[in-house]
């Protein structure tokens, strides 16, 4: 009878706990609370650690030594296999001896105190209550081994540090595995009374680690050598001092929380740090202060180092120049080359047109101010020309550099193509060094632009081409004999260096000066300039930028010999018509690598009519009529008179007190038609009569004039300008 009593009795208990449970759910999110970030190299160095949101030290062990559990169990919880949550024994006994001295003492089972670490209770006799029932909780829907582990997880080890894996990363500087029966001892001892007996605070440590020692030795943990061996332990504790290495590439919001491994090499990362520094000291006196650099590993399109700047807490040190927008100069031409070839526009002893050039609202210059007239397209690249590469830009049309930066994802190329017109070829844009290398490493990767890993385990598989692998060996190969005068000695240095493909790029008034340099395996992108956006003094990225990422190849090939591309199967070498236009005959043949299967193109536009002008002046043509056999020459008799001068929409000012014979404004005018006869039609002013190509000077009044040139088949064309006086 009484049997059945007792059984309806735990029956009705335990219905009452299931109705409990169900109308208070334990809150197991509780059990799994916000951790810390740990930041690591590819070799598992740490770089960073990153507080919890909540602003705790917590890093997550998944794998809990064996002797570290029975420790802790027989310092705890040494009944806890057995008991189902709470422990009636230790709850007498407990009782017993609070009445005796008139205060609350613990009676609390390992699962009791996972459910006061969950809620933060303060100690009351209620809660205790509240803290058995989600002990039942606990016990009901875990298992003891899952639910040791929460223990191990979320106790308190002093300060913000929680979880014995976090307690034995800052006391001890080691992994759960690496620590001695004596260190584990230590850790065993913290959760009891974790800001007293903490390692790095208390001279009693080795008293209380001796205490447990000895409770293990008796329980039979461990042997009495080991209890002899781990007394004789030395006692060091110094808490860890946080690493922070790659300040910007950790400090970037793209890391998961918990222990990640990346892709970055920390020597390779200090080198740079280190290079940069020595770099910035020489040009300090040219007004540059800063730097930053990206190494990239082309085959598996990982970022190996990051310096956002040489220094992260020096002035303005915290920018991340490896993310910041700021202009590419000249270091975009490349990828215009790389398309015109693919296109077949060009091949590399093709010439080109190196004059002055009237695109709709942009004039070009050259870096020198000067004007070759024709150039090979090898050459053009090779010595950065800006005219040749503004042209081919344009011709390319819906294959321009625009749409290859589109398609390459490049996410600050966010405005409509007119908002960056012709200029986009000599820098006209916003790009970060993230980008630039990325889209090197295309070249590197005949063609095919891969999103760049930054996590040793991320899965990527976003791939876009954006050149034929034959378009990419070319202009390769063309970067890697860029020769330049400008190297002078320093170039008898690296010549015998891997062979490697490099580009500069300056921005107007020498505000950034780079150089991004590859070989198949590595794609190293270095900046040069100041966060504050202040001009240097005049240098170039040739100067400054070049010097630097040679040194990060010489280190990169002291680690393993760099190789160079092999050429691809449809490069081939063929006799071509080097002339930059075939006109009647070829003048000069030359044999060139030519993509098989890449037919020339033509476009009519090649000949604009400042080219024509440019034939007439170098005597290449004497009319219109010797491009009869053109397909496009129905298009160059339509064109209008070319005025050279003045440029259509210019503001000329002149020197109030000079007299009106030297404020007179020079005038020319190109007629297309045979007859070379022009008439200027100026303002309301009679017809003047000219010869086409003569310079003619007229005195003009300031303010707003109308400019006429007016060829003998009354093809007009009209400029207008303002002249100011001063």
């Amino acid at each position: 009878m009484k049997i059945r009593y007792f059984f309806f009795i735990a029956l009705f208990l335990f219905f009452l706990f299931l109705a409990g449970d169900y109308l208070f759910p334990l809150d197991k999110e509780r059990l799994y609370k916000p951790l810390s970030t740990l930041i690591y190299d590819k070799n598992h160095n740490l770089l960073r650690m990153k507080l919890s949101k909540e602003g705790y030290w917590r890093i997550r062990a998944k794998n809990i030594p064996p002797l570290l559990e029975k420790s802790v169990l027989s310092f705890e919880d040494k009944y806890f296999y057995y008991h189902f949550g709470i422990n009636p024994f230790s709850i007498v006994r407990a009782i017993i001896q609070n009445l005796k001295n008139k205060r609350v003492i613990g009676a609390s089972t390992i699962s009791m105190q996972v459910a006061r670490m969950m809620y933060q209770r303060k100690r009351t006799i209620k809660n205790k209550l509240i803290e058995m029932f989600n002990a039942l909780q606990l016990e009901w829907h875990y298992t003891k081994k899952e639910i040791l582990a929460f223990y191990l997880n979320l106790a308190p080890y002093g300060g913000n540090i929680e979880g014995v894996k976090s307690a034995a990363k800052f006391y001890f500087q080691k992994s759960l595995d690496e620590l001695s029966i004596g260190e584990i001892a230590i850790l065993t001892t913290i959760p009891k009374n974790p800001n007293s007996n903490r390692p790095d605070r208390q001279k009693n440590l080795k008293a209380k680690r001796d205490r447990v020692l000895k409770l293990l030795y008796k329980n039979g943990v461990i042997t009495k050598d080991e209890l002899t061996r781990a007394k004789k332990e030395s006692i060091s504790s110094k808490k860890l001092k946080i690493p922070f290495f790659a300040p910007h590439f950790t400090s970037r919001d793209i890391f998961p929380t918990g222990e990640v491994i990346t892709t970055i090499e920390l020597s390779l990362q200090n080198y740079i740090t280190s290079l940069l520094k020595k770099e910035l000291i020489l040009l300090k006196d040219f007004n540059v202060h800063n730097a930053a650099a990206i190494v990239l590993n082309n085959t598996s399109s990982e970022v190996l180092a990051y310096v956002g700047s040489s220094d992260f807490f020096a002035p303005l040190g915290q920018n991340d120049g490896v993310m910041m927008i700021r202009s590419p100069g000249s270091a975009l031409k490349p990828f215009i080359y790389a398309k015109a070839f693919e296109q077949g526009l060009i091949t590399p002893q093709k010439k080109l047109f190196d004059i002055r050039l009237f695109l709709p609202s942009y004039i070009p210059q050259n870096f020198t101010k000067k004007f070759i007239g024709e150039i090979s397209a090898k050459e053009a690249l090779e010595y950065s020309l800006n005219i040749p590469a503004v042209m081919l830009n344009h011709l390319l049309g819906k294959n321009s550099l625009f749409f290859t930066l589109k398609k390459a994802g490049i996410s600050s190329i966010d405005k409509p193509r007119e908002y960056y017109g012709d200029a986009i070829a000599l820098g006209g844009c916003g790009i970060s060094l993230w980008d630039i290398a990325s889209i090197y490493a295309s070249l590197a990767n005949s063609g095919v632009k891969k999103e760049i890993k930054f996590l040793k385990d991320q899965n990527l598989s976003k791939e876009v081409r954006l050149f034929s692998k034959e378009a990419a060996f070319l202009v390769s190969d063309i970067l890697s004999n860029a020769q330049r005068s400008e190297f002078s000695a320093y170039w008898e240095s690296i010549k015998d260096k891997p062979k490697i493909a490099f580009k500069t790029g300056t921005s107007a008034f020498s505000k950034d000066l780079l150089t991004i340099g590859y070989t198949p395996k590595y794609s190293v992108a270095v900046w040069f300039g100041n966060f504050s956006g202040e001009k240097t003094d005049n240098l170039t990225g040739l100067h400054t930028a070049s010097y630097a990422m040679f040194d990060i190849f010489e280190y990169l090939n002291k680690k393993e010999k760099l190789e160079w591309f092999k050429k691809p199967k449809n490069v081939i070498k063929k006799e071509i018509c080097a002339d930059a236009i075939e006109i009647k005959e070829c003048r000069e043949k030359r044999d060139d690598w030519v993509i098989k299967g890449v037919e020339q193109n033509f476009p009519c536009e090649i000949l604009r009519p400042e080219t024509i002008v440019y034939l007439l002046k170098a005597k290449r043509i004497d009319s219109l009529e010797d491009l009869k056999n053109l397909s496009c020459y129905q298009k160059y008799k339509n064109y209008k008179p070319f005025i050279a001068f003045p440029q259509n929409g210019s503001i000329l000012t002149q020197n109030r007190d000079l007299p009106l014979s030297f404020k007179k404004i020079k005038l020319q005018c190109y007629s297309f038609d045979n007859n070379k006869t022009i008439f200027w039609l100026i303002d309301n002013h009679p017809p003047k009569k000219a010869q086409s190509g003569k310079i003619y000077f007229k005195y003009l009044p300031q303010g707003s004039h109308k400019i006429g040139c007016l060829d003998t088949k009354s093809n007009l064309t009209i400029h207008k300008i303002i002249l100011k006086e001063e």
